[in-house]
């Protein structure tokens, strides 16, 4: 029997502190707050794979009996499980895995992608920008090193540079919605008019339905927000599938509303984007990056009104 989702869940968010009260409906909870009604869909964070867990066990087996094999083959294998670690989570053993496929083998490209991603997180950014270059150097495949060179220069705030690798990453894919997105956040900080009006300007090919779209139409000003989430379960089969669109649209509309001035909203949403577990997905890792970023500003503006 083919499993079908259920209604989606909605989490309230209550915008003040005072006057609440919740009217409960079938699948979802309402906040009313002074007349104003927030309702914003989730997903049940998605567990660890049993097939993720099978094929963990097998490359441990490999790699703990399998002693002839080259250093090609093994970093290949240590890759494999790092890639396995970071989808469940495990930020610790997958950074390992990535080090030790470049330690088995110094040409290996897409470890060094992967491991500058973890350097990102730990703020070691002088680190993670020699793995994108090792990366970039050792293959022409390395596309997204240039879209995580960018974003890390951007969180260090050399917007140029930024630029320059975000226009790099976009070229080898105009039509890409997500690489549309990328660009805009990244350039705005530069000239926002600017980067709105080329994302307004884009078009979408008539063959392709990948749901980003629907968030270059919100922020083009296309679509609202409401009608957005209202849609935003269409065609989704899975729990999973839910997830994985949720943890991208509150990324990507959290960077629209921090753009808006609206800071309060953003951290939320980028707090709703790591809830969903997808930790293989570059918006929850970018997620973290930001609200870690944000805490760190925040605090600096606190202690200098002390």
């Amino acid at each position: 029997m083919r499993f079908y989702l259920p209604i989606v869940l909605y989490l309230p968010v209550f915008l003040l502190l005072t006057a609440c009260q919740s009217t409960p409906k079938d699948g979802e909870v309402v906040a009313v707050t002074n007349n104003v009604m927030a309702i914003f869909p989730i997903a049940t964070a998605v567990q660890i794979n049993y097939q993720d867990e099978v094929k963990l066990l097998r490359i441990n087996q490999l790699l703990a009996e399998q002693k002839e094999l080259d250093a090609e083959q093994r970093a290949q294998l240590f890759y494999e499980r790092g890639t396995l670690y970071d989808r469940m989570g495990l930020n610790a053993h997958s950074r390992y895995d990535f080090t030790q496929a470049i330690n088995v083998d110094p040409s290996f490209a897409p470890a060094y992608n992967s491991l500058g991603l973890y350097l990102l997180l730990a703020q070691s950014y002088d680190e993670a920008f020699e793995a994108f270059d090792s990366a970039l150097e050792l293959s022409e495949s390395m596309q997204y090193s240039y879209l995580h060179r960018a974003a890390g220069l951007y969180q260090v705030q050399r917007y140029s540079l930024a630029s320059d690798d975000i226009e790099t990453f976009y070229a080898l894919d105009i039509n890409d919605p997500y690489r549309i997105l990328w660009r805009y956040i990244i350039n705005s900080q530069i000239n926002m008019d600017d980067a709105l009006k080329k994302l307004q300007t884009v078009e979408q090919l008539g063959n392709d339905h990948r749901f980003a779209w629907s968030l270059i139409d919100v922020i083009a000003g296309r679509k609202s927000e409401k009608v957005f989430f209202e849609t935003i379960s269409a065609g989704v089969q899975s729990n999973k599938e839910l997830a994985q669109r949720l943890c991208e649209s509150y990324f990507y509309l959290a960077h629209w509303h921090k753009l808006s001035g609206h800071l309060n909203k953003a951290i939320y949403y980028f707090r709703l984007s790591t809830t969903t577990n997808i930790h293989d997905f570059i918006e929850y890792k970018y997620s973290l990056i930001e609200l870690s970023s944000i805490q760190s500003k925040l605090e600096v503006e606190r202690d200098k009104s002390i």
